[in-house]
């Protein structure tokens, strides 16, 4: 479906931009759109400060009794068990954890070794990891890996990205003797687990920053960690908790959290850390995806490191991630990080299969506020990637259902005006056997065949009521308007100050109306690029491409009016280096 273009409408009268600041006009327009109206809120967002935008971790109301009693486990020696989850959040989040663990316990006594087979990754001989089986165990808690865990000698478990909404499970875990430290950044019901609760979200919580990612809630827990473990004589160097930040900025782009506030400046030197590739298997992961060294950035992350790490939860386990996230050894995690390929490749080749399928089980598209379509023969793993696909293309909730072993898996991906995870709950009441997620993105699993048609239809009813039909479109976002004579080497300095972009800052768009067509061809070994020069009426020409869109070809004809909508950025060739618009989308001018 087609996107309809829609520019941002914002009042940039009201933005205070200092006279110290070196911008291009286009600037206070952006930053309006982004709520920014005031000298001190802009000079904060266009100049992250680490001491002034990171927040000391005890300010975590439940901080100190974590600490506290993890140091208990590493001065008594008893078992220390994460759970996490499988994708790369909680991959992410417990590798900070495990890593954090190792510094402070580091007796020559621990030896280390790692067999997944046994369903627990072995970090030290005290330190094990457990991320469930995504199909075959689901998110988060579950009764069987309590007792699991139990059975393994377990005296303290600490969940990541996930468990706050495991009520039962840890009640178990308690009863099993068992100390639960909850890292978690999830939606939770009325009832909060009996555990030590770390989540920025709590009622009652005093942290003064609510939209960490689970990894970004983990690291926090971290910082804490090694502040204590100096205080008590540790051997934990200053600045340590910096080194980790590679992963924080992995998983603060993945699970789409607001690239606002602490966020921001977290990704901002996070992506410096991530650049310098000190991680054996990042490292890996980067050549193996033949990638360039020091051109990591937010939207790398979500396009190939990213994808790469959740590949391995979806497709196989996740400790395939894990444990190419912890190698030290560059040869070893050469070898994982191709194997990580690999897979990556399956999914790739998987997902399309399903989209093709789906395109053909979906009835009546157009006619219901809410997508919804299973099939027992999609893998649960892949059905939320289609979701997103799904809802980005018809600016609608989508919710996919696959089946494993009996059991309906299903995931959704929301809409900014609708709360899939509530809607969720809400209408699977007396249907759902298990359900969580966030404002815009769900899971959920459901027992019995009759029960996925009734969730339907309860779905779409609740939809229908809270959404509007007609306004359900997908949009095309843009910045403004700009003329080929706006285009410069000034407003190219004035993005890279909005970088890292992710959400609640998008990567800005721009759009030109009424260019002409000189030239234009299809380049790539596939032809499956088009690159074209368009001129203004002013003279101005400007070169333009369009990658994996050779399907715009009928409209860039030459001599041909087109509009366009792109983003702007840099290419360099020989040591020449120009500017270079990337084509979003283009079509003929009326």
């Amino acid at each position: 479906m087609a996107k309809a273009w829609q520019c941002a409408t914002v009042d940039s009268g009201k933005v205070e931009i200092s006279q110290e600041l070196s911008l291009h006009p286009v600037a206070a327009g952006m930053l309006a759109h982004r709520g920014l109206f005031s000298s001190e809120e802009i000079g904060a967002f266009l100049s992250p400060s680490w001491e002034k935008g990171v927040h000391d971790p005890f300010l975590f109301k439940s901080m100190p009794q974590a600490v506290d009693r993890i140091f208990k486990a590493i001065e008594s020696k008893q078992r220390v068990v994460i759970h996490g989850d499988y994708d790369a959040d909680g991959v992410t989040g417990s590798a900070v954890l495990a890593e954090t663990l190792k510094m402070l316990i580091s007796r020559p006594e621990e030896s280390i070794k790692t067999n997944p087979s046994d369903k627990f990754f072995s970090v030290l001989k005290n330190l094990d990891i457990y991320i469930p089986h995504r199909e075959k165990e689901g998110y988060g808690l579950n009764a069987e890996s309590v007792e699991l865990i139990a059975a393994r000698g377990a005296n303290l478990l600490i969940t990541v990205d996930c468990g706050i909404a495991n009520v039962e499970e840890i009640k178990r875990a308690r009863e099993l003797g068992m100390d639960v430290v909850v890292v978690d950044h999830h939606q939770f019901g009325e009832q909060l687990p009996d555990a030590i609760l770390i989540h920025p979200k709590l009622p009652g919580e005093i942290y003064p920053f609510k939209d960490l990612a689970a990894v970004g809630v983990a690291w926090k827990l971290a910082c804490a960690l090694m502040e204590e473990g100096r205080n008590r004589g540790y051997d934990v160097p200053l600045g340590a908790e910096k080194w980790l930040l590679d992963l924080v900025a992995i998983a603060t782009i993945t699970d789409i959290v607001p690239l606002v506030g602490e966020n921001r400046v977290l990704e901002k030197f996070g992506l410096v850390v991530l650049n310098k590739l000190r991680r054996p298997g990042i490292r890996a992961l980067v050549e193996a995806a033949c990638w360039k060294r020091g051109e990591l950035d937010s939207e790398s992350i979500g396009f190939v490191l990213g994808p790469r790490i959740n590949a391995a939860g979806r497709m196989e386990h996740a400790y395939l991630a894990v444990d190419l996230l912890l190698e030290e050894n560059s040869e070893e995690a050469a070898r994982k990080a191709a194997a990580l390929e690999t897979i990556n490749r399956s999914r790739q080749k998987a997902t399309e299969t399903l989209m093709k399928e789906a395109q053909g089980n979906i009835q009546e598209i157009e006619t219901q506020a809410l997508i919804f379509a299973w099939s027992e023969n999609w893998s649960p793993s892949l059905v939320g990637l289609a979701a997103g696909r799904f809802t980005d293309a018809w600016g609608k909730p989508a919710v996919f259902v696959g089946k494993y072993q009996g059991v309906w898996i299903g995931s959704g991906r929301s809409i900014p005006n609708y709360d899939i995870t509530a809607a969720v709950r809400d209408a699977g009441q007396g249907l759902l056997t298990r359900y969580g997620g966030h404002t815009q993105a769900c899971g959920f699993s459901l027992a019995e065949d009759e029960h996925v048609r009734q969730f339907a239809e309860a779905l779409r009813s609740h939809a229908a009521t809270k959404l509007v039909l007609g306004d359900l479109k997908p949009f095309l976002n843009f910045e403004c308007e700009l003329k080929l004579d706006d285009i410069e080497w000034l407003l190219l300095d004035t993005l890279k100050l909005f970088e890292p972009f992710g959400d609640k800052n998008p990567k800005p768009l721009f759009a030109t109306y009424g260019l002409r067509v000189l030239n234009a061809s299809l380049v790539g070994a596939s032809q499956n690029h088009i690159r074209a020069i368009l001129k203004s009426p002013s003279g101005r020409t400007q070169k333009f491409m369009g990658f994996y869109r050779a399907d715009l070809a009928g409209i860039m004809e030459p001599g041909a009016q087109v509009d366009v909508v792109y983003e702007i950025g840099s290419s360099e060739w020989n040591g020449n280096r120009e500017i270079q618009c990337k084509i979003v989308d283009a079509k003929k001018s009326n």
